[in-house]
């Protein structure tokens, strides 16, 4: 099943120059990385408006660049996406990989997962959504629709658009381990 997160919005290209400048807090106990603020108001800037698909691929592309950095991953990071949707601006904004920096490639194979290789040592780590993450998502999508339907400046249609808001707020708080899992692929030896 496709899924198109940003299906209800209107997707806007950005032209210009991008600050990859990230920065990240610590949000659990276990001190694992979640993106700063900054960021997400980078990315609403870069993709036109915020939507589940684009925080999805900035967790993805932050979640797996933090793993890469951690593991001793060296030099430029290259990524592969595996679906031509809203995801795509997350990961250029959140792992910083970007397709006019020829770091990105995109093939439309309807998988939400990120690879990401770090190019200095050949360390690769892959990203996907967990489930919990992907039935938000879905939720927004159908509270959107139902919100929609309603007349503007509605109680139920501001009731259904706060729920997507709250949703959105927990995409980009959550602790990674609840919206992403990350695998490393290859490790490096140790001699």
């Amino acid at each position: 099943m496709r899924v198109n997160f940003c299906k209800l919005l209107p997707c806007v290209a950005f032209a210009g120059v991008m600050s990859m400048a990230v920065s990240f807090s610590s949000a659990t106990a276990a001190d694992t990385p979640t993106p700063a603020p900054a960021l997400y108001e980078q990315l609403e800037v870069f993709h036109g408006h915020v939507c589940a698909g684009s925080l999805f691929g900035a967790r993805l592309g932050f979640a797996a660049k933090e793993a890469l950095k951690a593991a001793g991953g060296t030099g430029k990071f290259k990524s592969n996406y595996y679906d031509l949707s809203c995801p795509v601006d997350g990961i250029q904004v959140g792992a910083g990989t970007t397709y006019g920096n020829k770091a990105l490639v995109v093939q439309d194979r309807d998988e939400h997962r990120l690879v990401l290789t770090a190019e200095g040592n050949g360390l690769t780590a892959e990203a996907r959504l967990t489930r919990k993450a992907e039935e938000m998502g879905l939720r927004t999508r159908d509270l959107g629709k139902k919100a929609k339907a309603l007349g503007a400046g509605s109680p139920d249609r501001q009731k259904l658009e706060q729920e997507i808001e709250d949703i959105y707020i927990w995409l980009k708080t959550a602790p990674a381990g609840e919206v992403v899992k990350v695998t490393m692929l290859n490790r490096k030896l140790k001699r």
